[in-house]
């Protein structure tokens, strides 16, 4: 049982790097631009601010299980939508890595400035930890099944002759969708710990 999940994940190692590759440089872009262009930034969060705000209240003034249950399915969207729509050469899993690597930095440096580091890292590590691998396997899904074919010609089932092809292609959806599975896991566990969890402990940093 054990064995079969690193071989699960070969086929996407590289992938998967770069999936948190980019979310690595949208977290650098957004501390980079929260600090050198403060103004520019807050226009731009303005907006983003009112849907989170609208998904919070929906979350957090519903009963606990239905918060976790409406974060759950929010976030197992936002993975499926970046898996699957990965098959467009990557371009939607890029620009998704990119940009939740952004808010994070911005975020970061905002709630960093107003509260201290340590708040931050309460706010974000505890559910972030399950989250985050979560969304760059999503990512990982979504490059694999749009960079594949371009890049991995002989091993990609889209390449393979066309008695072989339908078999290829079902297999690569396959593992795509244990891989979500996997996912899916990961999001429950962060939704949880996000919704029950997380608030408890910033309270603990802000008064």
């Amino acid at each position: 049982m054990y064995a079969t999940r690193p071989k699960l994940l070969t086929p996407y190692r590289r992938y998967l790097l770069a999936a948190a590759l980019l979310f690595v440089v949208g977290i650098l872009l957004g501390v980079y631009a929260a600090i050198y262009y403060p103004e520019l930034i807050q226009q731009a969060m303005a907006q983003l601010q009112e849907q989170l705000q609208r998904l919070g209240e929906s979350i957090f003034t519903s009963q606990l299980g239905q918060g976790i249950w409406i974060l759950f399915l929010h976030n197992l969207r936002a993975a499926v939508l970046i898996a699957l729509f990965g098959v467009v050469l990557g371009i939607y899993p890029t620009f998704a890595m990119l940009l939740n690597g952004l808010i994070i930095g911005v975020v970061g440096v905002i709630t960093v400035r107003a509260t201290s580091l340590t708040a931050f890292l309460a706010g974000i590590l505890p559910h972030g930890i399950f989250e985050i691998p979560a969304i760059v396997i999503g990512a990982g899904i979504g490059l694999r099944l749009g960079l594949a074919p371009l890049f991995n010609r002989q091993r990609s089932p889209f390449a393979t002759p066309k008695p072989n092809a339908w078999q290829g292609y079902r297999s690569e959806l396959a593992n795509a969708f244990k891989l979500l599975i996997i996912c899916a896991g990961l999001l429950l566990v962060a939704a949880i710990v996000e919704v029950a969890i997380t608030p408890r402990l910033m309270g603990l940093f802000i008064g």
